[in-house]
């Protein structure tokens, strides 16, 4: 019992991971927190119903820097471990999640 709970602690302090993995988890972060935020603006600047919703167009702004900030970091540092690193990814697919629920249910404008 002792030698698998070392076990599964070794593997959750791990730094050990691959660098084509990490740059592929890296690139299709980006990928997904930057079109969460772009189709946003695809909506904010093709629908004239989002106009009173400016103080949003620039927290989406403010929201995907501090994403990227952060998919940097996991990709330029080595020795994050494991459970981390893990926890990092989901709360940035989590995260996009909300905000995308959130933007898109904002009521529209009244002309």
């Amino acid at each position: 019992m002792k030698e698998k709970l070392n076990e599964i602690r070794a593997k959750l302090l791990s730094t050990d991971y691959p660098q084509w993995r990490n740059l592929l988890s890296c690139v299709v972060l980006i990928a997904l927190s930057t079109g969460a935020v772009l189709s946003w603006w695809y909506a904010y600047y093709t629908l004239p119903e989002t106009a009173c919703h400016e103080g949003f167009l620039l927290f989406s702004v403010l929201w995907l820097a501090v994403q990227w900030v952060v998919i940097g970091y996991l990709y330029w540092y080595r020795d994050i471990p494991a459970f981390a690193r893990n926890a990092l990814k989901l709360l940035i697919l989590v995260a996009n999640i909300w905000f995308g629920l959130f933007i898109f249910s904002l009521q529209p404008c009244i002309s």
